[in-house]
């Protein structure tokens, strides 16, 4: 039974890190929109912890950071404040000095992040090969809808996916459990919120296209179950 998980386990990450762009590219769509929600609150100056909040990776905050934004140019700012930049996304990110130091120290011990000093209060941080699978990793372990807000309309998600590809199936179940779906039957689920862009991306990266059907149904708004169960 062990060997048969950690071949699961292993196939699981060989399909993430093979899709790794898709990834990227949806951290940085949900950076922009954090980005948007802080500069119309006008709180800039509480960016602090914004890494740990972006959707698809709420884990490990500093190999995020470095995932979406490439290298990063870290500097003391204030007494207890370090700013970053990344190469990627220019906008500035800012820390407590005491959390990211601690987090600094852990993931270069782990042989996670190189580090490169530029002089006495300026350094470079880059992701090895071993904190790119990591980050990559807990992006696809922490998938979930960032913002979810009702339509009027109901998702629902169909499946048959073959026998031969029971463990796709049975992450494909799991991942679709974390979103917040709710399951009418053993291959239908059902979500009153829009998720057309993260089902695909999840069907995209576990290669199940031609097994998935999402139908968008108002059918569902007198179901008393089920309006109990999302309210």
């Amino acid at each position: 039974m062990g060997k048969i998980k950690k071949n699961r386990e292993n196939k699981l990450k060989f399909a993430v890190y093979k899709n790794k762009d898709l990834i990227i590219e949806r951290l940085k769509e949900e950076w922009k929109e954090a980005e948007e929600i802080l500069a119309r609150q006008k709180r800039k100056e509480q960016l602090i912890e914004l890494a740990k909040s972006a959707g698809v990776a709420a884990g490990k905050g500093l190999l995020t950071l470095l995932l979406v934004g490439g290298v990063m140019t870290v500097a003391a700012i204030a007494p207890n404040i370090f700013s970053a930049i990344g190469r990627s996304i220019k906008s500035r990110r800012c820390f407590d000095k005491k959390q990211f130091n601690k987090e600094k120290r852990y993931f270069k011990r782990h042989g996670l992040i190189e580090i490169k000093k530029i002089d006495n209060n300026t350094f470079e941080i880059y992701l090895t090969e071993k904190g790119e699978r990591l980050a990559m990793e807990d992006a696809f372990k922490n998938f979930k809808i960032q913002k979810p807000q009702r339509d009027g309309y109901w998702r629902m998600v169909m499946f048959d996916i073959p026998d031969k590809h029971k463990w796709t199936r049975d992450i494909f179940r799991q991942k679709l459990r974390i979103m917040g779906f709710y399951q009418l039957q053993e291959s239908v689920f059902i979500l009153p919120y829009p998720c057309e862009k993260e089902v695909s991306l999840l069907v995209e990266i576990l290669n199940i296209v031609d097994f998935i059907y999402l139908i968008k149904t108002k059918d569902f708004s007198d179901n008393k179950e089920l309006k109990e169960m999302f309210d």
